[in-house]
């Protein structure tokens, strides 16, 4: 063999091995899972596990109180949803202050109601379990929101 062929040899044995490391390099970056997609239903069984552990409910205290929970902050969203588009697609910046009056008054109404629900239910749930325990649930929860807010942050930091 001359030295040109085996330099040629050579560096086609080079290329082709860069070749061979990319593909791998390549296959196994796509072969790692995607990170986990919000899943509603897991999040409501970690919610009503948390809650359930934090309040100390019984499972018929449970089965009393998360129907009524999940019904209220299902009517809570939708609320929720009107003031977030009545927000986003508010009056011209060029509209009137009467124009803008009245969508502050809106905003306004649709949070009246949607704390007035939030009473409503309170006192439903109230008369289902104890007290005690309804407001023990209320403190879960927003321990549980707080923390899955650091769990998200944590994760998204290691990326």
């Amino acid at each position: 063999m001359s030295m040109k062929t085996y330099k040629r040899l050579n560096w086609l044995q080079r290329a082709t091995c860069a070749i061979v490391i990319m593909v791998a390099a390549m296959a196994g970056m796509y072969a790692q899972p995607k990170g986990e997609r919000f899943s509603p239903e897991q999040f409501r069984v970690h919610l009503e596990g948390y809650i359930s552990h934090e309040a100390g409910l019984t499972a018929s205290e449970g089965k009393a109180f998360f129907p009524l929970f999940h019904e209220m902050k299902e009517k809570q969203h939708k609320l929720q949803d009107k003031i977030f588009r009545l927000k986003r697609n508010g009056p011209a910046s060029n509209a009137s202050d009467k124009d803008f009056a009245t969508a502050v008054l809106n905003i306004k109404s649709l949070e009246v109601k949607k704390a007035e629900l939030e009473e409503q239910y309170y006192k439903k749930m109230c008369k289902a379990i104890p007290a005690r325990k309804v407001y023990l649930a209320m403190k879960a929860e927003d321990r549980f929101h707080r923390k899955m807010l650091r769990d998200f942050k944590r994760r998204g930091s290691r990326k």
